[in-house]
């Protein structure tokens, strides 16, 4: 089993991992940016770095860092590359946010409370401003009682799901998923429409009836748009990296900026333990903890530091984040045991192989099958998923 100095050993092998670790961290005092001017003057593989920083979505924060203590060290044509795709995710933020005070106007207008969750309201809330961060499509929660006053509207603004869910299809996906993607076809711009935070039997949340108690206000460029409380969003964001194995550092870096603030770590924990969700909570903790130098209350930061399984998948995830540019995707058989060690008991362990048979999207893109047969759904499933294996 893995200790923490695994996850050191990982990130200190190569001086381009430290800079864009530096770079990506949310408080620089004189000695972070004193390093990061000492690093960028060395002999980097300035081709690596960006690659590293393109494939984990945190080149805003590179770019922004190696602006204000790297200028002069940093190769023109490196910045140049950075600035162009810098100035090209601001717009599509702009524009993404622009929907979002749109789309929520409009469920707003007809009685539908809406969350915003990640995407700009994420980025406004922990980075201050939405340019920040990389995002590409945009997520919503609604309640479930609205879901189809919800999809009726985004289908009048040009939101549609794709042509093969049928009304049947949709009513099993609200059963056994959490969301579904409307695609608008002039522009192929996504809303992830959602109604739980995870399916069910990825993650039992009874917090969800409680989360729109404790909603928010962000300032989304001057508009104001609801979203989920720290609380429940640090919870959120640690279940949302651990159903994706933590491929991403910006995922991290989203929750350790989220650590900056003032949380109720005891309401944190208490949530954690009702959804089933805790090591998945320590692990997200203790990926922010040991890449970003992040100081939790003595008495949780114990807590977390104890799963000795939460510290042995945050090193395995860490090796895989800095492997290399080039993404290579979990294999099947290892991401379902990722998961399913990232269950502390017995019956959660049960609930997620149940998940893993619940018919998905593209399940039902594969064959159309009339609705009294859809319960065969369950049966075709296991086939498609050893044929993906």
């Amino acid at each position: 089993m893995l200790k923490l100095h695994d996850i050191g050993k990982a990130i200190g092998s190569r001086p381009e991992h430290e800079l864009l670790l530096l770079c990506t961290r949310s408080r620089s005092d004189l000695r972070i940016a004193g390093r990061i001017t000492c690093l960028a003057e060395q002999q980097l593989d300035w081709d690596y770095l960006l690659g590293l920083a393109y494939r984990h979505c945190v080149f805003p924060l590179l770019h922004e860092q190696l602006q204000t203590h790297a200028l002069t060290a940093t190769p023109a044509e490196i910045r140049q590359n950075l600035r162009q795709r810098f100035h090209e995710n601001a717009a599509h933020s702009l524009l993404l946010a622009g929907e979002l005070a749109r789309i929520a106007a409009a469920l707003n207008s007809k009685g539908i409370r809406t969350l915003a969750f990640k995407g700009p309201a994420l980025a406004a809330l922990v980075y201050g401003q939405i340019t920040s961060r990389r995002y590409v499509d945009l997520d919503v929660i609604v309640q479930q009682r609205d879901m189809a006053r919800a999809r009726a509207i985004l289908q009048s603004l040009g939101f549609n799901a794709p042509d093969y869910l049928s009304p049947s299809h949709n009513n099993l996906l609200e059963r056994v998923q959490h969301s579904v993607a409307l695609i608008r076809a002039d522009d192929g711009l996504i809303v992830e429409l959602h109604w739980r935070i995870a399916a069910r039997g990825f993650a039992t949340l009874p917090f969800e009836n409680q989360m729109w108690k404790r909603a928010i206000e962000v300032s989304v460029c001057g508009v104001s748009v609801e979203t989920l409380s720290p609380e429940d969003l640090l919870l959120a964001l640690c279940i949302h990296g651990t159903k994706h194995f933590w491929e991403r550092l910006s995922w991290v870096c989203d929750v350790a900026r989220l650590l900056d603030r003032r949380l109720n770590w005891s309401l944190v924990f208490r949530l954690a333990r009702e959804a089933g969700a805790e090591r998945m909570l320590a692990l997200g903790l203790c990926l922010a903890t040991e890449l970003f130098g992040v100081e939790l209350p003595e008495e949780y930061g114990r807590r977390t530091r104890s799963d000795a399984i939460a510290v042995d998948l945050a090193a395995q995830a860490v090796n895989r984040m800095f492997a290399g540019v080039d993404f290579t995707p979990l294999n099947y058989q290892r991401a379902v045991s990722f998961n399913l060690r990232a269950r502390r008991r017995w019956v959660e362990k049960m609930r997620y192989c149940g998940y893993l048979l619940a018919p998905t999207d593209a399940d039902l893109a594969m064959r159309a099958l009339p609705t009294r047969l859809e319960f065969a759904y369950y049966f075709l499933r296991p086939f498609r998923l050893m044929r993906k294996a």
